[in-house]
């Protein structure tokens, strides 16, 4: 049986406290986070642990990755997540844990940053730029802006306390947004890492500003980014779409979930115990991601062998003929999973950023070589020996 899962990403929180109108939990296709409960119990967490060690163990590991996610994980409290991170670690039998979360941020304060700098957790913020860009999308139940309270985040993370806990930054794209102003604004606070995220979109809803299929406003968007970025020196922010495409380009396997044709290694356990495929699958159709099983009665082994979860881990021969056969294939991968999806076929299609994708990789591959090539030359002229003399 193929695969295995090293990255746990748990659900203990099922509700937030922003309504953001992108959010693939709560604004598109799936809506069962309304019949979750409110927060992940300790059991739950005891048993998570249990089967996180009985999964990773006998492939010879010694440690697994857990994020703590949501909705907005949070919403239960400091104390509760403390004691959270504490039954899990105790059940995880000689697996060490290595913790992360995502935040929105409007909820991260002092004691928030103890309890990370505690169980050394790694902070993901959630902010989309400056005020009118964050404003587009991030705001509250009420309509009132999310920004004063994630900008406080912000700061607090880039502080000499926060920074060692600190993650980076993830930012949704907005083509209405100017991207150097948002690259700007994002790379004043220093941060290690940046992941601009394209919306969740597929062939039945399309992606804001893909009306036309052959289009490349998302890789426009972006490499006005890149052409700014790579030539920065020093370059200490990581954008990682930009860093993933760059090191596929020189032959790693190593990625992120949304690039190459490395494994996938990631499952999501939901706030009531449900273990279920990649929680974004949840933007395709109602049920996309559900599997039928429970930390309960289920091993993860068993998702191994469920037909959409050895499809979406990854591998040339699971893709669509015309993925198959692209010369981009080894970076691309085919796309990111549920942007593949179409009624019908479902995910046996390119991504419906595939003019996007196709563009962007080729762009950096040209500006790449033609940087190293300008770096030979040079070196050449240099030296005399190079050049034969």
């Amino acid at each position: 049986m193929p695969g295995f899962f090293r990255e746990f990403i748990l659900k203990v929180a099922s509700r937030c406290n922003l309504d953001c109108d992108y959010c693939y939990m709560y604004r598109l296709a799936d809506q069962s986070w309304r019949t979750q409960p409110r927060v992940m119990s300790l059991d739950i967490a005891r048993r998570i642990g249990f089967r996180i060690s009985e999964h990773v163990r006998p492939r010879g590991f010694r440690s697994a990755y857990v994020s703590l996610h949501g909705g907005e994980p949070l919403l239960p409290g400091v104390e509760f997540l403390d004691t959270f991170c504490q039954a899990i670690s105790e059940a995880a039998d000689d697996v060490e844990l290595r913790f992360a979360m995502q935040t929105n941020g409007t909820l991260f304060d002092d004691a928030a940053l103890e309890l990370c700098r505690k169980w050394r957790i790694r902070v993901g913020l959630s902010i989309d730029g400056p005020r009118a860009a964050n404003d587009l999308h991030r705001l509250d139940f009420t309509g009132a802006t999310s920004f004063p309270a994630a900008e406080r985040a912000l700061r607090l993370l880039s502080s000499e306390t926060g920074r060692p806990v600190w993650g980076g930054i993830l930012s949704v794209i907005d083509l209405k947004n100017d991207p150097l102003e948002v690259y700007a604004y994002l790379r004043s606070f220093s941060p290690s890492s940046i992941d601009f995220v394209l919306p969740l979109g597929n062939y039945a809803a399309r992606p804001p500003g893909k009306t036309d299929l052959n289009s490349t406003p998302y890789a426009d968007w972006l490499l006005t980014i890149f052409h700014k970025w790579f030539h920065e020196r020093p370059q200490t922010t990581r954008i990682r779409k930009f860093t993933d495409i760059i090191r596929l380009m020189a032959g790693s396997a190593q990625c992120s979930e949304e690039w190459g044709l490395g494994p996938k290694e990631l499952i999501v356990i939901e706030t009531d115990g449900t273990i279920e495929g990649v929680d974004t699958l949840k933007s395709a159709f109602p049920g996309a991601a559900r599997l039928g099983m429970n930390v309960f009665a289920n091993a993860f082994d068993d998702a191994l062998a469920i037909p959409r979860i050895r499809e979406r881990l990854g591998g040339r021969e699971q893709l669509c003929e015309v993925c198959r056969n692209c010369d981009l294939v080894a970076v691309c991968g085919g796309g990111y999973f549920p942007h593949r999806y179409a009624p019908g076929a479902e995910f046996q299609n390119p991504s419906v950023y595939c003019s996007d994708l196709d563009k962007l990789i080729r762009e950096i591959h040209r500006t790449v070589s033609a940087y190293i090539n300008a770096i030979g030359t040079t070196a050449c002229e240099d030296n005399p020996a190079e050049r034969g003399e």
